[in-house]
């Protein structure tokens, strides 16, 4: 998929936010959920710095509270409990009518996909975004300050090939398990 130009009428990216964090970061024990939304947000900034588009991005909020602004433009939406970040982005491409053509979604989630391009809005998929956003935090300048001791920054974790042990695929099956009921 070619890369993300914001052209003429192009207005927005809207990101389907645990679907990109764990293409990003596999899982580890290490690093607290936290902390990988806010190294997920501080790329996405970059990114907003170099392409000038409002990004939006979506967590399944599980009860936390709605909307909630993170910086402009980076508009960060924790959903309902009982709506996840998938039906918040569908209805979201289906609430835009003729604007619809100006937003891309990312996500590698086959419903959002179907659904957005049925509409008519642009998708590329977490993983090529992730190319992109990779592509331009080495473009960057690196400052490494913000990331806690101890802590890996992005492009290290991009080489990074341990493997997880099997108290951390534990972990992961139970989180990903709970989350599917």
């Amino acid at each position: 998929m070619p890369e993300i130009t914001m052209s003429r009428g192009h207005s927005e990216i809207v990101v389907d936010g645990y679907n990109l964090l764990y293409k990003l970061f596999p899982p580890s024990l290490s690093e607290s959920l936290d902390v990988l939304r806010q190294e997920t947000e501080k790329l996405l900034l970059s990114f907003q710095r170099n392409k000038q588009c409002p990004i939006t991005i979506v967590y399944d909020g599980k009860g936390a509270s709605g909307e909630c602004a993170y910086g402009a433009p980076l508009h960060i939406v924790y959903t309902p409990a009982s709506k996840s970040a998938d039906l918040w982005i569908i209805d979201y491409v289906k609430s835009l009518n003729t604007k619809v053509k100006m937003v891309t979604i990312v996500s590698s989630d086959d419903e959002i996909r179907l659904y957005a391009t049925a509409f008519g809005a642009k998708c590329i998929k977490s993983e090529e975004f992730v190319r992109q956003l990779k592509k331009n935090s080495r473009a960057e300048p690196q400052n490494d300050r913000h990331i806690p001791s101890g802590q890996l920054s992005f492009k290290e974790k991009e080489f990074n090939e341990k493997l997880l042990s099997d108290q951390e695929v534990d972990r992961w099956m139970k989180l990903f398990t709970r989350n599917k009921s």
